[in-house]
């Protein structure tokens, strides 16, 4: 059984427990068996093989065996804050940016913006994120930030994080935008809604040091811009 499990509280002494969707998943939908060999990971960078101990209905016990190298993480973190598109387009959005390895997605409040970040949708945002790291084999869950404004965005982040806004007029993001010399270990880029961010938001963000880039000739949906970003960032 090559199945990855998400645990919600690390092992002790060598058992982990795995409880709700998680359980349900391999006890019901997989019908494992004790003996069976599983994957586990914490969701923070660390991963071990398994194997079942004891099977309940909403609590599945796990011998924990070897563990595998720590996941390494890339030279710069890259957050996200998006003005978050409606319905599935969220979820599909979620899943791509975790396996390109975003490492946090903040859910931006903006003029034009569609969707909020109400608690039930924020859940569902981090489940994808559990889904996306198993089937992708990534070991650290992607943080879903708390809904700010792109001025709350940019003045909670650090000084020396790289700042940038998707903007049709600005650089393309194509174009080298680090230097051979550059220490900068933090990047945010900040992608407005469909209608586009308002000219005083742009304003707002080239004030806090954000530099305007472009990622392309044709208009993007939220979440492609999204992803364009992160793929080639991250």
């Amino acid at each position: 059984m090559s199945e990855r499990f998400f645990l919600a509280t690390p092992p002790r002494d060598g058992v982990a427990v795995l409880v709700g969707d998680e359980a349900r998943h391999l006890a019901r939908v997989l019908r494992a068996k004790v003996g069976d060999a599983v994957t586990v990971f914490d969701g923070r960078g660390q991963a071990w093989e398994a194997t079942v101990a004891a099977l309940g209905r909403e609590k599945v016990s796990l011998d924990i065996g070897a563990a595998h190298p720590t996941e390494t993480v890339g030279r710069r973190s890259l957050t996200l804050a998006v003005a978050l598109p409606k319905g599935d387009r969220q979820k599909w959005m979620v899943e791509k940016i975790t396996e390109l390895g975003v490492a946090r997605l903040v859910p931006l409040i903006t003029t034009r913006g569609v969707a909020e970040a109400t608690d039930a949708a924020t859940a569902r945002l981090e489940r994808g994120v559990i889904e996306a790291c198993k089937q992708c084999g990534r070991d650290t869950l992607m943080e879903i930030g708390g809904a700010e404004s792109i001025t709350g965005v940019l003045a909670a982040i650090a000084a020396e994080t790289r700042k940038m806004i998707a903007d049709p007029g600005g650089v393309p993001l194509a174009a080298p935008l680090f230097t051979e010399h550059d220490t900068s270990t933090a990047v945010l880029v900040l992608v407005g809604p469909e209608g586009g961010f308002t000219s005083a938001e742009v304003a707002a963000a080239e004030a806090a040091g954000a530099t305007r880039v472009s990622l392309g000739h044709h208009i993007l949906r939220v979440e492609t811009a999204a992803i364009a970003a992160a793929a080639r960032l991250a």
